[in-house]
């Protein structure tokens, strides 16, 4: 197995991954800066997250022919330039234009990254090789979330998006040097197969409960620097800490929710996950009520915690599930599953910056927490058949 050039493609994941959330830890800093609203500066999530969720596979389409290293190397390249105008962005209007720009190269890259490591691997090495690749944007929410905000908080929000840059002009150096030539895949995932999937009412309500969970979970994400200031006492550096320590968290919670499902199945892990992640929020939501104390900054901090772990340990049951329904075409669920996943992630930005310019940072919690009995309803609503991908 190419150990080397599989870590330098989980370095670019780790990359992109960090870039992804680099805008959460940096929120408040980046809309005093600009003059604008955190509301305002919230909605580069969204413009990330749509431009990759409805560029993905029209990319896929146009470069399917092309050399994989060459469209590593062109993904990167654009990637490191896109950071480094947000370096030197002059305005918020500059910001969202290197957010899109980021958002294609992230889209080309990922996808590309991971058929290359599936081209490259064969037999029982495959799987492992590309939950090393994928391991680099689990790791961007440990580390990448955490170390942007600190960076932001000591050199400045510039400071945060020119390391991204140099990091991607690393990445691209290696690829360079380490990329062996692979020939283009022909076949690909028609249109016609996604829509006549999308015509399945499982399929949709699996993707329902994913689009609806992301909106959730990320609004909370997307937003959390005001959301944890507005809770505790704690400056920008601790806030940071406590990002870390969510991160590991969610780590935790994805490790976790495999051996969950494995052991209890996909209904009773789905129930239990959203049911929590209800009280949970709601239990946020009355901190809000109390004024800040020591007492409330260990009850945040232990919330927060618990609310990483839980948000990731359904996700191996949904896949499951979503692998379930069409055994003979999981990659075009999963295919299907990681757009509505972008999506999800665009819409949290649109609805929290929303709830925030309207109702306030009190107002975030509770609306997640509403979200959330959506999906609850939706997951029970796929009872019966829940209870056959279990079995």
């Amino acid at each position: 197995m190419p150990f080397f050039f599989i870590l330098v493609l989980a370095l670019g994941t780790f990359a992109i991954g960090t870039d992804e959330y680099l805008v959460a830890g940096l929120l408040p800093t980046v809309a005093a800066e600009m003059k604008v609203s955190q509301g305002v500066v919230g909605q580069l999530v969204t413009v990330f997250a749509l431009t990759y969720a409805l560029s993905s596979p029209l990319l896929a389409a146009v470069t399917v022919h092309l050399p994989r290293k060459r469209v590593l190397l062109g993904a990167m390249v654009l990637f490191s330039l896109a950071n480094l105008l947000a370096f030197f962005a002059p305005s918020a209007m500059w910001l969202f234009l290197t957010r899109f720009l980021a958002a294609l190269a992230a889209a080309l890259y990922t996808p590309t990254a991971m058929a290359t490591v599936a081209q490259l691997v064969e037999g029982k090495l495959r799987a492992r090789a590309m939950s090393l690749v994928l391991a680099g944007t689990t790791s961007a929410l440990v580390l990448g979330l955490p170390l942007g905000s600190w960076i932001g908080t000591l050199f400045g929000w510039r400071m945060s998006f020119g390391l991204v840059a140099l990091l991607g002009a690393i990445v691209t150096v290696f690829l360079g040097i380490l990329c062996p030539h692979i020939p283009p895949v022909e076949n690909m995932v028609t249109w016609r197969e996604r829509f006549q999937l999308l015509g399945k009412k499982q399929v949709l309500q699996a993707l329902g409960i994913t689009f609806f969970g992301l909106v959730a979970g990320h609004m909370l994400l997307t937003y959390v620097m005001p959301f944890l200031k507005r809770l505790t006492t704690f400056d920008a550096a601790t806030l940071s800490i406590v990002l870390f320590g969510s991160g590991i968290a969610s780590v935790m919670g994805n490790l976790i929710g495999g051996h969950l499902t494995d052991r209890l199945g996909i209904r009773q892990v789905l129930i239990g996950v959203y049911s929590f992640l209800i009280l949970n929020t709601l239990s946020f939501a009355l901190l809000m009520l109390f004024p800040k104390s020591v007492g409330v900054n260990i009850l945040v901090v232990a919330l927060f915690f618990l609310w990483g772990l839980a948000s990731w340990l359904g996700a191996p049951a949904l896949n499951s599930y979503l692998v379930s329904i069409e055994p003979q075409a999981a990659t075009v669920v999963l295919s299907l599953n990681s757009m509505v996943m972008f999506l999800g992630i665009a819409g949290a930005g649109s609805v929290g910056g929303l709830v925030l310019s309207t109702a306030g940072v009190e107002y975030l919690a509770i609306v997640s927490s509403i979200l959330e009995a959506l999906v609850l309803i939706l997951v029970l609503r796929s009872g019966q058949r829940l209870r056959l991908a279990a079995s």
